[in-house]
């Protein structure tokens, strides 16, 4: 079960969510002022706060917002609780950084129905893969909202491995799966030397990787890891392919071909020339501009430099 902050000035239904909560099997601790309620947060360190907008001398949105950009708080999950229910001011709770939201009044069941899901994308967020290590989607999407709500330039690194499929299937799956290793620990390795601190390296399954990082680091890592891929991938093929620039592999119909060897197709997506509210709006915006970076022989990169959702 998880431990909760509530804060909410209406100290009788303050007091029947947390007997509710308490006998869900959640440790709770309750402040009806929205003063000094970050500074409990600093203290206790909860893992999903439950945030009332409307507090006095304090807003909601204010303590989510310093929840957001505090180095220790950033991951906790925030759940807003509003009688505010109109679309303007649910979405800007969301821009402040808030995981969810539920409208006042609410049925108790509905409230804990909201903290199991959320507390299951928390949990999904601390998994990491099996065979490379690095977390998944709903860590870097959940890292990029982070990012987006603290107002932080960021960019957006989609990795695909192209002809990785062939590769897999002319090796072998364990094959494939050393090649998985390879790279990763390529991505992982070259953050760590060349200095990149502020990133985050997320394997998204197969052949898709992401990194989170600081808008004025993603050129030059690209490129070096555009450079040490194309140079060290040629380690996995035998000589007689690496000087064919091809190799021999059966498709899915039973059809024998030739490939080319694997490159690297990174799109990149950022915030430095126009806004965006959410992990989605940008992953969105990756998911067209990685149909963009098409490697022949060697690995490409394409930046997205639109400052419109045209």
């Amino acid at each position: 079960m998880s431990k909760i902050l509530l804060v909410d000035d209406d100290v009788d239904l303050a007091e029947l969510l947390r007997t509710k909560l308490v006998s869900e099997g959640h440790d709770v601790v309750v402040t009806n002022t929205g003063e000094g309620a970050f500074e409990l947060a600093k203290k206790t360190k909860p893992e999903i706060t439950l945030l009332d907008i409307m507090l006095p001398g304090v807003t909601g949105y204010q303590i989510c917002r310093k929840i957001r950009i505090d180095p220790e708080l950033y991951k906790t999950g925030v759940i807003l609780l509003t009688a505010l229910g109109e679309e303007p001011e649910v979405l800007h709770g969301l821009d402040q950084g808030a995981d969810d939201y539920i409208t006042k009044p609410f049925k108790l069941e509905k409230l804990v129905e909201k903290l199991a899901a959320l507390s299951g994308v928390l949990e999904s967020v601390h998994r990491v893969n099996t065979l490379t290590g690095l977390p998944g989607t709903d860590a870097v999407k959940r890292e990029v909202n982070h990012r987006l709500a603290r107002g932080t330039q960021i960019a957006v690194c989609y990795v695909d491995v192209a002809n990785f499929k062939a590769y897999a299937a002319a090796k072998g799956q364990e094959s494939g799966g050393r090649a998985l290793q390879f790279i990763a620990q390529m991505i992982t390795g070259l953050i760590k030397n060349m200095g990149i601190y502020e990133s985050f390296a997320a394997h998204m399954g197969s052949e898709h990787f992401v990194v989170l990082m600081n808008f004025e680091d993603h050129e030059r890592f690209c490129s070096s890891l555009c450079t040490q891929f194309d140079h060290s991938i040629k380690k996995v093929y035998t000589p007689e392919e690496v000087t064919r620039g091809n190799i021999s592999a059966v498709d899915r119909r039973g059809n024998t071909g030739e490939y080319p060897l694997m490159a690297l197709s990174i799109g990149v997506a950022h915030n430095s020339q126009r806004t965006f509210k959410s992990a989605n709006k940008m992953f969105d915006v990756l998911a067209q501009v990685r149909q963009k970076a098409k490697p022949s022989s060697a690995s490409v990169v394409f930046v997205d430099r639109r400052t419109t959702e045209r």
